[in-house]
């Protein structure tokens, strides 16, 4: 991105971003501006890599909007971002984000998501309808649609299906994991203030829900 552009960017996302919010805006691979908040801050630095795992990264490999929750794993504590990749005649020249706190996750409106995902096993491709997946989990590059008749696989990752799944229905709980909270039979308290999600199906499957996403996870769900 041109870095002339940033000033001009920076004046028109400060109109919309509201305070508490941390701005990173990258170009291809690294970072050339950052504006911290109190509410939370990276320490990112200008010139610093776009590190694998964050928002911007998946934004800049989907080549659209991301909106998810970042494990601290990649950045030494969890955050949830809102990343658009700038396009210029087709090219991605960069990326802005803007970084809550989990705490002050926004609500984003839900546009129009998919009704049911494709899922393939030894016979062949299957249309399952989202309400019938019970979870989605990620396994060694490969994402499997779990429901109670078995597991099939998908060919999107979990931030391209983040962006398609409405979040009023899925919810990442694990950086392996979307759970379908119509599906979850109970929960059950573990390790370290993390939990263990029984589902419905006869197997009373089990997914967990990681430490990073446990105090959204209480949040959203009142508890």
């Amino acid at each position: 991105m041109d870095n002339t552009l940033v000033p001009e960017v920076l004046q028109m996302v400060g109109q919309v971003i509201p305070e508490g919010v941390s701005i990173a805006i990258s170009d291809g691979n690294q970072y050339v501006y950052y504006q911290p908040s109190k509410a939370i801050d990276l320490k990112i630095v200008p010139g610093d890599r776009v590190r694998e795992g964050s928002a911007t990264h998946k934004a800049l490999e989907v080549k659209s909007k991301v909106a998810y929750h970042v494990e601290s794993r990649v950045f030494g504590v969890p955050y949830y971002g809102i990343s658009l990749p700038v396009i210029s005649q087709g090219h991605v020249e960069g990326c802005i984000t803007a970084i809550y706190a989990p705490s002050a996750m926004p609500i984003v409106p839900a546009g129009p998501r998919l009704s049911f995902l494709v899922g393939r096993d030894e016979n062949g491709w299957l249309p399952i309808p989202v309400n019938e997946i019970m979870y989605i989990s990620s396994n060694e590059g490969k994402t499997r649609l779990h429901t109670v008749n078995g597991a099939y696989v998908n060919k999107y990752n979990m931030a391209e299906l983040e962006c398609m799944l409405s979040p009023g229905q899925f919810v990442r709980c694990h950086r392996s994991y979307f759970v379908n909270l119509e599906a979850i039979r109970f929960i059950h308290p573990h390790f370290h203030s993390t939990f263990i999600l029984e589902m419905k199906d006869k197997a009373k499957s089990r997914v967990p829900v990681s430490q990073s996403y446990a105090s959204s996870f209480r949040q959203l769900l009142g508890f």
